[in-house]
């Protein structure tokens, strides 16, 4: 099998660190998940291949763990998470066209990160409770009401 290489596994030996601290028994899996994450922004096949070995479970035991909870991602993201509201009062107010001039400016879709990882699209959300129609969120809090025709 060809070994998998990723950017920003540089540390191999914060992996190890990590490992050293938990007990080979895979019900240290998502402790160990969890401080993976931390130390990357995301796991890494590689990573995802260590833990495998380290704990005596197969890939995909890991790779299931990883894609049942949302916390855990499997692409890097961005210094910055954004989403653009869909829900009823954000779309009467043109969050349609805001979220084609997001796609159209940063050059991604929803689950993406631009390239220099700056942004990360986290997709489309209906926020409940708004007091105002603004439609582009970051960590919870709008950025700005925005204006389409505007560049």
């Amino acid at each position: 099998m060809e070994e998998v290489k990723c950017e920003n596994c540089k540390k191999d030996e914060e992996l190890e660190k990590i490992l050293l601290q938990y007990k080979q028994d895979k019900d240290n899996l998502i402790q160990i998940l969890n401080e993976v994450q931390e130390h990357y922004g995301y796991i890494p096949t590689p990573a995802q291949m260590r833990i495998a070995e380290y704990l005596g479970i197969t890939l995909a035991e890991v790779y299931g763990v990883i894609t049942f909870y949302s916390r855990f991602t499997l692409k890097p993201k961005g210094k910055y998470n954004i989403a653009v509201c869909l829900g009823t009062a954000c779309y009467v107010k043109g969050s349609e066209k805001i979220l084609e001039r997001v796609k159209e400016r940063l050059k991604i879709d929803a689950g993406e990160t631009t390239p220099d990882r700056k942004i990360f699209h986290r997709g489309n959300k209906m926020y409940r409770g708004l007091r105002t129609s603004t439609s582009i969120y970051n960590k919870r809090r709008s950025l700005r009401k925005s204006n389409c025709t505007k560049s």
